[in-house]
């Protein structure tokens, strides 16, 4: 077997977010045919329980605990403006970890990798000054797109400012990094276009996404529910949750009542906060199991309006078996259509007028579930594990 050092931003188990299922099933693929060692800088430190998911897959691995990921660039803004001066984009210097870089320059040196994976263009700062492997990127977002997302939804001046700057660096760092790799997965064909079109990478492939359908038998609740899963604390998550409450929610209640919408996902206080105090939205936090929140949803939103990448809590929810309404940018990569795995509507109105047409359609909930659960079954399966092991394996030979 060849030898791949694999280096994350994140570790991946349990696989309790969209960037964490597929890390984990990336990881854990690419140890059938290689042996890996794997290296993560962590936000929090995983119990023994997750680790042994990797080990008993034969992947030996470091992580460090790094408490700057999670930190706010407003309680350190000198530490920003300083790395803003040297060119460094926050989301990059956030994921700086001096331990974890002299443990990867040394376990280069003594395990000699054929391979560097690399999950996340962030941590493409670890990689060594003299390139002598296989440089493999898995790219999860076209960051210089997530941010300009961002920077045109938002209308606070500083914020805004951020942004800009922010996005400014990060396109110079994708720049300047994307063409050092071998080869790049992108995330989803829309992400493989900006790839080619923004910086020109030729080398680049959409990665297969494998999400298994595990329908969830339905409970009924006790008021109309509307579901929304996602870490608050992301901006792209924040924003879709504060505009569907301030924009579609009012109009939902008026011809639904007693509905109820339900957050599940880390919480975010600073955010919070500055939500609308309203007694039928209801904020669950963190929870290990989501299975409860699916049965007793009767329609699941994707509002966003800001991110790149791809959203894998929509496959959670196609998965689940759960009628969908979302935007466009919301179920941006998947080969859904509108009316027909879900109700896709970009404008607030339309929006809240879809998600009333689901609550009091019976028929269109059955309808949705079913070709939900249909288009999981035909375009995720786990044959897109071993596609993508496939042309691994060819790039890498």
């Amino acid at each position: 077997m060849k030898k791949m050092l694999y280096l994350s931003q994140l570790f991946p188990s349990p696989p309790d977010s969209g960037g964490k299922i597929k890390t984990l099933n990336t990881v854990l693929t690419l140890a059938k045919k290689y042996q890996v060692f794997a290296v993560f800088i962590s936000e929090e430190k995983p119990a023994d329980k997750d680790i042994k998911v990797l080990t008993d897959a034969g992947i030996k691995l470091k992580v460090f605990y790094s408490s700057t990921i999670l930190a706010s660039v407003k309680d350190d803004l000198l530490n920003l403006f300083s790395h803003f001066l040297r060119g460094i984009p926050h989301y990059v210097f956030q994921y700086t970890h001096p331990p974890a870089s002299a443990f990867i320059q040394r376990k280069i040196k003594e395990f000699q990798p054929a391979i560097i994976h690399v999950d996340h263009l962030n941590t493409a700062q670890y990689l060594p000054e003299i390139k002598k492997e296989k440089w493999i990127l898995e790219h999860h977002n076209v960051e210089t797109y997530l941010y300009w997302t961002r920077f045109v939804s938002t209308t606070k001046p500083t914020r805004k400012l951020y942004l800009l700057i922010e996005m400014v660096l990060t396109y110079l760092y994708e720049r300047k990094t994307l063409p050092k790799f071998d080869f790049v997965f992108a995330i989803s064909e829309p992400e493989k276009k900006r790839l080619e079109k923004i910086f020109g990478v030729k080398h680049v492939a959409a990665q297969p996404l494998v999400y298994p359908a595990r329908p969830i038998k339905k409970k009924r609740s006790k008021n109309p529910t509307i579901l929304f899963v996602g870490t608050l604390g992301w901006p792209p998550n924040e924003d879709a949750v504060g505009w569907f409450i301030n924009k579609m929610l009012p109009t939902i209640e008026k011809k639904i009542p007693g509905v109820e919408f339900h957050v599940v996902g880390r919480s975010h206080p600073p955010f919070e906060k500055t939500l609308s105090k309203k007694k039928n939205v209801f904020l669950h936090g963190y929870q290990a199991d989501l299975e409860p929140f699916l049965a007793r949803a009767d329609v699941f939103v994707l509002p966003f309006r800001m991110g790149g990448g791809l959203r894998l809590k929509s496959l959670t929810a196609l998965s689940a078996s759960l009628p969908i309404v979302t935007t466009n940018l919301g179920v941006e990569g998947l080969a859904v259509r509108h009316n027909q795995e879900c109700l896709i509507v970009d404008q607030p109105d339309k929006f809240a007028r879809a998600v009333i047409r689901v609550l009091q359609s019976t028929a269109l909930q059955k309808k949705l579930r079913r070709s939900g659960l249909t288009y999981v079954a035909h375009h995720h399966r786990e044959k897109g594990n071993q596609q993508f092991l496939t042309k691994y394996q060819q790039i890498t030979r």
